[in-house]
């Protein structure tokens, strides 16, 4: 996965549910948030139907176990989830991830971020890709634009957004050791739910 100027990875084929576009956006019932008091039996928090849309499509490092439902959504999305990684990668460190109603908010909410992100954060070009924001299609299809994304960092740490337009997804990831190291991680993982895929360049 990768921006129009260069090729990203190569997704499993469409004719399956693509497994993983930052998304993002980012749950099946039966996995949940375990909380522990004491002897007790653990308790599973359960998700909306909308939430766990996003858990099915949740990149890799990130899991149903690990999330809970995100406050302050924006405007027009249907559900969101607010995650920590849970593979032991170093980065990224935590994402969220948004599920909209249509495109028009999907892009809106986009938008908003990369405007609205505040005096903490500071704009910086994706590795290898030049601007930001820029789009981004995957290596099969490289007419064919799979979404936005822009990178930067927010107080000091690297951050990356992006969208998977088809699935009407907003994803954010941050924290790493640098952006190379976060971009590396998008650039192999971002669209590939629970297990990492080889891909092709």
């Amino acid at each position: 996965m990768r921006s129009s100027h260069r090729g990203p990875t190569t997704p499993r084929s469409r004719g399956r549910r693509h497994k993983s576009v930052l998304g993002a956006l980012t749950v099946v019932a039966g996995f949940g948030v375990l909380t522990h008091a004491g002897t007790e039996p653990a308790a599973a928090t359960r998700f909306s139907p909308d939430e766990q849309r996003i858990i099915e499509e949740l990149p890799y490092g990130f899991g149903g176990p690990s999330c809970e439902t995100a406050r302050n959504r924006p405007a027009g999305s249907l559900a969101g989830l607010k995650c920590g990684q849970n593979a032991g990668l170093s980065s990224p460190v935590g994402g969220r991830f948004m599920l909209f109603a249509d495109p028009d908010s999907l892009n809106r909410a986009f938008q908003d971020d990369l405007t609205g992100r505040g005096p903490d954060y500071e704009p910086a070009p994706c590795p290898g890709m030049g601007d930001s924001p820029s789009t981004w299609h995957y290596t099969a299809t490289p007419w064919l634009v799979a979404g936005q994304i822009f990178c930067g960092t927010y107080q000091g740490a690297p951050d990356i957004e992006w969208t998977r337009d088809r699935e009407l997804l907003l994803l954010n990831v941050h924290d790493g050791p640098d952006m190379n190291s976060l971009f590396q991680w998008w650039d192999r993982y971002g669209n590939e739910p629970r297990e990492p895929i080889p891909f092709t360049r």
